[in-house]
């Protein structure tokens, strides 16, 4: 996996809290540029950002941000109530962030003790590192399945389209060249309110075709609205319906391609997804990202994999060196007595989550 430089320097400015961890002093952090920028410093996702904390809140999460003192960790945990047991789950999404990942399992022990302290029955945390050192010495367990996806592909943004172009794979250059010849037309929205409903029908359809579930519309037009983001849509000359469109966001220096949706016509062999996926690329660029996450493939890709046509779309926009693998799911129960109840609310919760067309609940490796 590749690390992350520091970007800049930050400090903590609230109130510290001597209390929390046995060796290192923690912040509750409440201000978004001091937050952002020691996620940044970290190499953190956009998950743990302090726009992603409060888009969050509209599902039922409160965020709750903690920064070591000398700023050589932090972690954004979101906490939730789970239903009909009482009690909160706390879950860290691509979190805790390290400077040094042999101190991950320090830092995820103090976790553990202020997420107990404000209620919570289970803890998860998701660290986007490679090996989560240790972890089983202080009461974590690996799960078999993971709410984000735990193995993906990273493109390298370049610095103009021509150069971006050239460093293609060869079939990802072809499907490009065969959108043109069909008279395929790209753009990143300027219209926003109008083209999200578009690609909302287009992910609809889409979804019916897949098999996948879908949040509400109004996740998706509170997500373009609240967070740094992008519409990628490509039609047909003269046409206003999209045949293809990928929504993305982005923080710092990466942009990551959430959500992507094409037309049944796209077995014509229009290509129209290529040109997408290139200019979610310039997107990403304009942005002043300099990595671009196609957002989750198959840990062990085969041929029957249900995710396998994705898998083989993706590598044509990402060459060698370019998978990164972290290690997946940790949870730790911070009342054992009470850790059968605990399952009970989090099985009760997925449901109630699937029900709702939310959530189909872990993603299995």
């Amino acid at each position: 996996m590749n690390t992350h430089e520091t970007r800049r320097a930050y400090a903590p400015t609230t109130v510290l809290r001597p209390d929390f961890g046995r060796s290192t002093v923690y912040a509750e952090v409440k201000d978004k540029g001091t937050w952002n920028t020691a996620v940044a410093g970290l190499g953190g996702s956009v998950l743990q950002s302090f726009e992603w904390g409060e888009f969050r809140r509209h599902g039922g999460w409160v965020p709750l941000r903690l920064l070591a003192e000398d700023g050589s960790s932090a972690v954004q945990v979101l906490l939730r109530r789970l239903p009909g047991v009482g009690g909160s789950l706390a879950y860290a999404p691509h979190g805790p962030l390290v400077s040094d990942p042999e101190n991950l399992p320090e830092v995820a022990r103090a976790v553990a003790v202020h997420a107990k302290g404000c209620g919570a029955r289970l803890l998860e945390i998701e660290p986007r590192i490679s090996r989560a050192h240790d972890l089983e010495a202080h009461g974590f367990r690996r799960s078999a399945g993971s709410v984000q996806p735990r193995c993906t592909l990273v493109v390298p943004v370049l610095e103009s389209a021509e150069a971006q172009y050239a460093a293609l794979p060869k079939g990802g250059r072809y499907g490009i060249r065969r959108a043109l010849q069909a008279g395929i037309e790209v753009g990143t929205s300027t219209d926003e309110e109008n083209d999200l409903e578009l690609f909302l029908d287009l992910l609809e359809d889409t979804a019916g075709r897949q098999r996948f579930g879908l949040r509400p519309r109004s996740y998706y037009r509170m997500l373009l609205r609240e967070l740094p983001s992008a519409l990628v849509l490509a039609r047909r000359e003269g046409e206003e319906r999209p045949i293809a469109g990928a929504l993305m966001l982005t923080f710092e220096d990466e942009a990551y391609y959430l959500y992507g949706a094409s037309t049944a016509r796209e077995g014509e062999n229009l290509y129209a997804s290529y040109l997408v996926q290139f200019e979610a690329l310039s997107a990403a660029r304009r942005a002043g990202a300099t990595r671009y996450d196609l957002w989750g493939i198959p840990c062990d890709p085969h041929p029957k994999h249900p995710l396998w046509g994705v898998y083989q779309f993706k590598k044509k926009f990402a060459g060698p060196g370019t998978e990164e693998r972290y290690a997946g799911t940790y949870r730790r129960y911070l009342s054992p007595l009470q850790s059968h109840l605990t399952r009970a609310g989090i099985r009760s919760y997925y449901t109630l989550q699937r029900l709702r067309g939310k959530s189909s609940g872990p993603i299995a490796d």
